[in-house]
């Protein structure tokens, strides 16, 4: 051992620096390997762990990126922790010296002893013992350390475990890449690149309809899925699975159908299908077969293009000769036949790219076209199409829209087109004032009114004599087509004709339209009447018999109005006393107390029922509400009676037979009277009854509206029993004429008689001449 002259301090064995340098050394040497190790280790496992994952589930580019920055971190973590946090720690001569007192116990702390007071400058040994011990410490050290072998102070086990792990893995990455090249390339191509290339396959499917892994579809239809298996790989699948996941979390798995069954080379693919129903929110989904799977399709689920509003634009034949505004559609639309459409829509949605025109026009079906560019509007939310026929048979028109999602609409638009063809004119017309016999020298005169929807071109009598073709006869011709023409002044001349009597006249009136759609106006006519030729006595025969019966009608009626009045006058109330002014009053009264009357006996006893103030009450308001029924029923029957008295006195003037005086008996004598009566006397006395029925409890007012009305009907019964006396003197009349008739007769048959006697006169002096 050296000792330093200096300040006689003993100094370390250069043997002694020589092993713990040879310590530090091997220490580092045993980190570096190990950590390296361990990192090799981690790379080789995490490669076969990659191609695993890899391998059988192909995860997508997100979760390879994601297991890659797994790897890396994990590297990352094993070289920090066994080299980077070891590698730089400083190793001392006492660190040293401490590893190996502890690993070599057989050292007795002599060298940790020598190391550390040696090496330490700052402890001043003043004794001369304390350094003899010094020098005796340390080379009692450098006596020991010759037994001291390094190997020991290492534990192999470690490092064993890391190298082994690191050269079985790295062989076997190493035979895995010269057996499977191309394995090994899909690896690095997808793992480190983070390519899309997929492993290779025993079995390849197809996704069909999808552009870049997605599909627009209208939202609430079905979508099918349908993929592809190709034939010609090793394995066809038998079943194909289909896992999704909507929008709002839901998820699951079906087994698609298969459709049919591959039959080697001549069928190309084997089809599986799976049907969405009703689509509204999107999906996301997998398709897995056999050993191959694709990912992340999606589908998305969008509006179908409409529109909001459609219009039609009709021109309307030439024939009925206006303008029609624009038509909103709103279910079948009706168009006059014959129209030109041109159909208006928008308001769509979403921007259209193309609308496709099909349908139905008759039995005909419209193969399907597009439209062109210029028919979609500028601002393309709606489009125009022009029918090119005019509109003659019933049209069903669809309407496909395609938007700039490259989505049709889900159900075509419909628009349904219903010709109305043009109707003939509709003749309410009848016969005014004629009868069924008419004279030789009568007016068939018409009144009524004819409407057409478009218009009336021209009007006309059409008369058949006998058996004859019929003719016509012009009443109007209407330039200007009115929708409505009236007749009232129209009649046709039957003295024209030379008619005789006996013969027949069959006589209607007809009217045409301007719908020339089918070459030729629509006619319509009235009914065909029937008019017997006759002379003007008989007709007058006729007439008279006709006004016979109308006598006995309205007599019938004055007395139905004569019961109306007794049932009022029967009308009695509490406290009243009969007035000398109504007798009929008071003896109707006395009939009734006496049980006289049969509607007041009881139904199954001959005794009069009892008078109480009740029984009185309703007797009172049977009373008036017969007599309102009287009065609804004699007002419409007496204006009946008076129309038809101006219906004779229309017969004597068309027939061309009548006399001022006639008239004035028979309009001014009973037909404008039996008016009066019907029209403003009955509806005062209805009025008055209703006033009275109101009241009838009322004792002091009833007594009072029961005598007006009682007097309402004393005036119409006054006016009626007028018109009956007006109507024997027309009888009287007509006796006389009968009479002045006969005479007439008497006198012809006389000068007839004469004539013969002339002429009989005239042959007997011709023979008496002589030969």
């Amino acid at each position: 051992m050296s000792t330093d002259t200096s300040d006689n301090r003993p100094k370390l064995a250069p043997a002694v620096e020589t092993l713990l340098g040879s310590l530090r050394r091997r220490i580092h040497q045993y980190i570096w390997l190990e950590g390296c190790a361990a990192a090799v280790a981690w790379l080789g496992a995490a490669f076969w762990i990659t191609l695993a994952a890899d391998w059988f589930f192909e995860p997508p580019t997100a979760v390879r990126a994601m297991m890659l920055a797994a790897v890396a971190a994990v590297f990352a973590a094993v070289v920090v922790r066994l080299i980077g946090r070891r590698i730089f720690v400083p190793i001392t001569d006492g660190n040293a010296a401490t590893v190996l007192e502890r690993r070599f116990p057989e050292l007795n702390d002599s060298l940790l002893t020598a190391v550390v007071l040696g090496n330490n400058p700052t402890d001043t040994i003043e004794s001369d013992l304390g350094l003899q011990m010094l020098a005796e410490t340390c080379r009692e050290a450098e006596s020991r350390i010759e037994t001291v072998d390094l190997k020991k102070v290492f534990n192999p086990r470690p490092l064993w475990w890391h190298c082994s792990a690191a050269t079985l893995l790295s062989f076997s990455v190493a035979f895995f890449a010269v057996l499977f090249p191309e394995a090994f390339g899909v690896w690095a191509s997808r793992t480190l690149a983070m390519s899309a290339k997929l492993w290779p396959r025993t079995t390849r499917l197809e996704v069909v309809g999808f552009d870049d892994g997605v599909r627009r579809v209208a939202r609430g239809s079905d979508v099918e899925v349908v993929v592809r298996a190709d034939t010609r790989m090793p394995v066809v699948p038998e079943t194909v699975e289909i896992r999704y996941q909507t929008e709002g979390g839901g998820r699951g798995r079906a087994t698609m159908d298969r459709r049919g069954q591959a039959r080697g080379p001549e069928d190309r693919y084997q089809e599986y299908a799976h049907t969405f129903r009703g689509v509204l929110a999107d999906i996301r989904f997998d398709v897995i077969g056999g050993d191959d799977r694709h990912r992340d399709f999606q589908i998305v689920a969008v509006d179908s293009p409409v529109v909001s509003q459609m219009t039609l634009e009709c021109e309307l034949p030439p024939y009925i000769g206006r303008r029609q505004a624009p038509l909103p559609v709103t279910g079948v639309m009706q168009i006059p036949m014959g129209s030109r459409v041109k159909v208006h829509a928008a308001g769509a949605n979403k921007e259209l790219v193309g609308v496709q025109v099909a349908g139905l026009i008759g039995d005909r079906t419209l193969a399907p076209q597009m439209l062109d560019a210029s028919e979609i509007a500028e601002d393309r939310r709606g489009f125009s199409y022009a029918m090119k026929k005019t509109l003659l048979a019933d049209t069903t028109l669809l309407f496909t829209l395609t938007d700039t999602d490259g989505i049709a609409s889900r159900e075509p638009v419909r628009l349904v087109l219903t010709p109305t063809p043009d109707q003939p004119p509709q003749v309410a017309v009848r016969l005014d004032g004629i009868g069924t016999a008419v004279t030789p020298q009568a007016r068939v005169a018409v009144a009524g009114r004819i409407a057409d929807d478009y218009g009336i071109g021209r009007v006309w009598f059409e008369r058949a004599i006998d058996q004859e073709e019929p003719g016509k006869k012009k009443i109007a011709d209407l330039p200007r087509a009115p929708a409505v023409y009236a007749l009232s002044d129209a009649g046709l001349e039957v003295r024209e004709l030379g008619l005789k009597p006996g013969q027949k006249l069959l006589v209607r009136v007809m009217a045409a339209d301007l719908c020339d759609l089918d070459g030729d106006p629509h006619e319509a006519g009235s009914e065909r009447w029937a008019l017997d030729i006759v002379t003007a006595d008989q007709l007058r025969i006729m007439l008279d018999a006709r006004e016979l019966i109308l006598r006995q009608r309205f007599e019938r009626m004055l007395q139905e109005t004569a019961e109306t009045r007794d049932l009022l006058a029967r009308l009695e109330f509490e406290g009243e006393k009969p007035s000398g002014k109504n007798s009929a009053q008071s003896a109707a009264a006395k009939k009734e107390k006496a049980g006289a009357e049969p509607g007041d006996r009881e139904s199954g006893e001959g005794e009069p029922a009892a008078d109480t103030p009740e029984r009185r009450r309703d007797l009172r308001i049977l009373r008036v509400q017969g007599a309102l029924t009287n009065c609804r029923k004699g007002a419409p029957e007496v204006l009946g009676v008076a129309e038809e008295f101006d219906d004779i006195c229309k017969q004597l003037v068309n027939n061309r037979i009548d006399t001022e005086e006639l008239k004035n008996r028979l309009h001014g004598g009973i037909a404008a009277p039996l008016h009066e009566v019907a029209e403003k006397m009955f509806p005062e006395f209805d009025r008055r009854l209703e006033e009275l029925q109101a009241a009838l409890d009322e004792t002091p007012r009833a007594p009072g509206l029961r005598d007006r009305a009682l007097q309402q009907v004393e005036d119409i019964l006054l006016a009626m029993r007028k018109v009956r006396d007006r109507m024997i003197e027309l009888e009287d009349f007509n006796e006389a004429v009968e009479l002045l008739r006969n005479i007439v007769d008497m006198q012809k048959k006389l000068h007839e008689d004469t004539q013969q006697r002339h002429k009989q006169k005239i042959r007997d002096l011709l023979k008496e001449e002589p030969k």
